[in-house]
């Protein structure tokens, strides 16, 4: 059946941009739905399998800036993708007390910035990495819905 590759997009993107409308917001209420899509979009990238790769179009931005590339739509899921193959297993978390919440009441855009700790495996390769990283998140507020308009970061620590 047809329909059920898009609703399953849609329901992972849908909760984590909340489902509701971009506009109309203060700049308190973008912050804390801001907050809330960092947190919902780690934790939909922790999860094992690829759905998270068929919400893309939902969740983000026609193009983005994806770790400095600037990718359309079809370049940011084969770059999940590729992600996704080299570890199935993941688990990213914001460590309490990093995040930062900047917003911009005339472009309608937020700047998420943390600190995630990772760990991440490929039970087929046995290969284990783990560590710490900056996490910045662009979100836009400008359009029917909020989307995504950057992701980027470095590496801070690294373990095994």
């Amino acid at each position: 059946m047809r329909t059920a590759p898009s609703l399953r997009a849609i329901i992972p993107a849908t909760c984590l941009l909340l489902a509701g409308p971009a506009f109309g917001q203060s700049l308190a209420e973008m912050r804390e739905r801001s907050a809330t899509i960092a947190e919902r979009y780690l934790a939909v990238w922790s999860s094992s399998g690829d759905l998270s790769i068929e919400g893309v179009p939902y969740v983000y931005g026609p193009r983005v800036t994806f770790y400095g590339r600037s990718l359309d739509w079809r370049g940011l899921a084969a770059e999940k993708r590729r992600a996704v193959r080299r570890w199935p297993v993941r688990s990213y978390r914001h460590r309490p007390g990093s995040m930062q919440v900047i917003c911009n009441g005339e472009t309608r855009r937020c700047a998420v910035r943390s600190i995630i700790d990772y760990r991440v495996a490929n039970p087929t390769t046995g290969r284990r990495a783990s560590g710490a990283a900056s996490f910045d998140l662009g979100i836009s507020f400008a359009g029917p819905r909020p989307v995504i308009l950057y992701e980027t970061g470095r590496p801070l620590r690294r373990g095994n």
